[in-house]
């Protein structure tokens, strides 16, 4: 607070967002969103609430970007997403189960079609309403050069 009584527009409008809703302090970002409730600046409530949303299985070890999605959208206290943050980034389960970036095989670019059904890409989609004769799969054929897709119907047991 400024000296002299006078606060700083800043310090009004961080203010303004506080309100009481019965005996819970809450706090809104904006007037669209939906208010949070403060909590206390205690450390282990804090820190039970991040193992509530991020360790617990509800929580499921879903990151940083989604925990912190989940706790701030009920609740509020300065510099969460610090806290959230170097929560997720110690979490052993999470180190222990994160695949290894090493083990992913590199990306590289097709090599481009020069000439027709030279290269051709195939897949199965199922799932689609049945044919006459109870066929619900299509095995699809795409020529990577004319891009002519062909389709043949299949049954949804079919094993190409």
């Amino acid at each position: 607070m400024a000296t002299g009584g006078a606060m700083s527009r800043n310090t009004r409008n961080q203010i303004g967002r506080f309100h009481l809703d019965g005996d819970l302090l809450c706090y809104n970002i904006d007037q669209l969103d939906a208010p949070q409730v403060v909590v206390p600046a205690d450390g282990d409530l804090r820190a039970r609430i991040i193992h509530e949303f991020h360790d617990s299985p509800i929580g499921a070890h879903l990151g940083r970007e989604k925990t912190f999605a989940d706790v701030s959208g009920s609740l509020y206290w300065p510099h969460m997403y610090n806290r959230v943050r170097t929560w997720v980034s110690t979490c052993e389960t999470c180190h222990r189960e994160k695949p290894s970036k090493s083990s992913q095989a590199p990306l590289r670019p097709l090599p481009i079609a020069t000439e027709i059904w030279t290269s051709v890409f195939v897949d199965f989609v199922f799932g689609l309403p049945a044919y006459a004769d109870g066929r619900t799969g299509v095995l699809v054929f795409v020529d990577c050069f004319t891009n002519e897709v062909h389709l043949i119907l299949v049954r949804h047991g079919h094993r190409g």
